[in-house]
């Protein structure tokens, strides 16, 4: 049985996702964290609050089952988070 296809507000297939695994990436890229926003104030979630491993996982076959082809893992280079070899 194929995936089903989920399409965006313009009708278009959602093929790719992006999951951050921290949200203290180092980047700061402009369209997903602008200085303005994300600036020296800005207080990021307390790490009890990040999706889990397992919960990543979960999302990440949710998203498959519904048409995903490409999960992305963002947060930074190197990436943030501790581990993150596991969940890869």
């Amino acid at each position: 049985m194929p995936a089903r296809t989920t399409l965006d507000r313009l009708g278009r297939p959602l093929r790719d996702l992006r999951i951050s695994v921290t949200d203290r990436c180092n980047f700061r890229c402009t369209y997903c964290m602008p200085r303005e926003i994300y600036g020296a104030a800005f207080r990021f979630l307390p790490h009890e609050d990040l999706l889990t491993f397992e919960e990543i996982t979960r999302l990440a076959r949710a998203a498959v089952s519904l048409g995903v082809g490409k999960i992305r893992l963002t947060g930074g280079e190197p990436l943030l988070r501790r581990d993150v070899e596991l969940l890869v």
